[in-house]
């Protein structure tokens, strides 16, 4: 059996809502990356879908147009967290629903993005604490050595 080797990754979890949940590491720059990119994605999908929705008289094409939005959202949300995490957590509601003023997708992105904020601060304050024992442990040897 091989020797395991443990050490800290800051992989956390996550509850949505207390319905399903997700891990990621809030400092990790390529999630944080991902965040971004589906928010703005999101809102050129958003977009293209209000512009549509200005052009349409008929009802039927309406919820077609909705209901394909829908599933884009969706699929877009389920992507960045690798699991389908909208079927918990927002059931049969449409993504696009309005809550507190924003799309109860946006609110999701707004809610992590604020996760990703507070780690980072709290990150910074263990950092650099940490890095400047480390900086003058090894800076003392040097100088010792010289």
């Amino acid at each position: 059996m091989a020797e395991v080797i443990k050490f800290e990754t800051s992989l956390k979890e996550f509850s949505l809502n207390e319905q399903t949940s997700v891990f990621f590491n809030p400092t990790d720059m390529v999630f944080i990356e991902r965040v971004f990119s589906t928010v703005e994605k999101l809102g050129e999908v958003d977009e293209t879908y209000n512009a549509a929705l200005d052009k349409i008289d008929d009802n039927a094409a309406v919820f077609d147009l909705a209901r394909a939005h829908d599933e884009e959202i969706r699929a877009e949300l389920n992507s960045l967290f690798g699991k389908d995490i909208c079927t918990p957590v927002f059931g049969e509601m449409s993504v696009s629903a309005i809550a507190d003023g924003f799309p109860v997708w946006a609110n999701l992105l707004f809610a992590v993005i604020d996760t990703l904020d507070e780690a980072f601060l709290e990150e910074k304050k263990k950092t650099n604490p940490r890095l400047a024992k480390y900086t003058a442990k090894y800076s003392s040897r040097n100088r010792k050595k010289k």
